[in-house]
């Protein structure tokens, strides 16, 4: 009765990672998949060797932890193509990225804290049945490590306004003072680029 217990959590754990909130759209990084896959996957083995199903379910638990630790994506659709052309006049055959607003918290942060960063942006194209493959890719800098790449992916939108947020935990390596995240918005013939600042204290 205990071993089917803790093997209906396990599951349920894995179910409620994979599919977030009916809200919005979640989707790990690799990294963060990674340990969430290899932690439970892991922790399975572990717990069916030793004829310990504990073991399961603390593999699950912790390599899920890792995986928030290292970057989580979240994205929402915040507007749609009607609302974005009551903004933005468009000429013929015309295609426009906008940046709407960015932000970043909090803007003081030691080493192993969570720094979240968000971009909200707009794509709109006169042909309205178009999709756009959007890049986004985000870059920290620091006086003491240079440049480190922290995500990199391509989503195919449909025409609105979105937010993207991409949160992770400061790196231990970084040098007190000024660091800045480097955000790229790109499709095939634009890109933005956004620079927000925050302070490893």
């Amino acid at each position: 009765m205990k071993k089917s217990i803790i093997l209906f959590l396990v599951f349920s754990f894995l179910f409620v990672q994979l599919n977030g909130c009916a809200s919005y759209h979640r989707q790990f990084a690799n990294r963060a998949d990674m340990g969430m896959f290899s932690g439970c996957i892991s922790g399975m083995i572990a717990g069916g060797m030793l004829l310990n199903l504990p073991g399961a379910g603390m593999g699950c638990i912790l390599g899920t932890g890792a995986g928030f630790f290292i970057g989580e994506r979240i994205d929402k659709k915040v507007g749609t193509r009607r609302e974005a052309l009551m903004k933005h006049r468009l000429k013929d055959n015309e295609e426009k990225l906008l940046v709407d607003e960015h932000s970043i918290t909090p803007q003081n942060a030691p080493v192993s804290s969570t720094i979240k960063t968000s971009v909200q942006y707009t794509i709109i194209t006169a042909d309205e049945d178009k999709k756009i493959t959007i890049t986004e890719k985000r870059i920290l800098f620091n006086e003491k490590t240079g440049f480190v790449q922290l995500d990199e992916r391509r989503v195919l939108r449909t025409q609105g306004t979105y937010e993207s947020t991409y949160t992770f935990v400061v790196p231990e390596n970084v040098s007190r003072g000024d660091c800045q995240i480097i955000t790229t918005i790109s499709d095939d013939t634009q890109t933005k680029t956004i620079v927000s600042h925050f302070t490893v204290v």
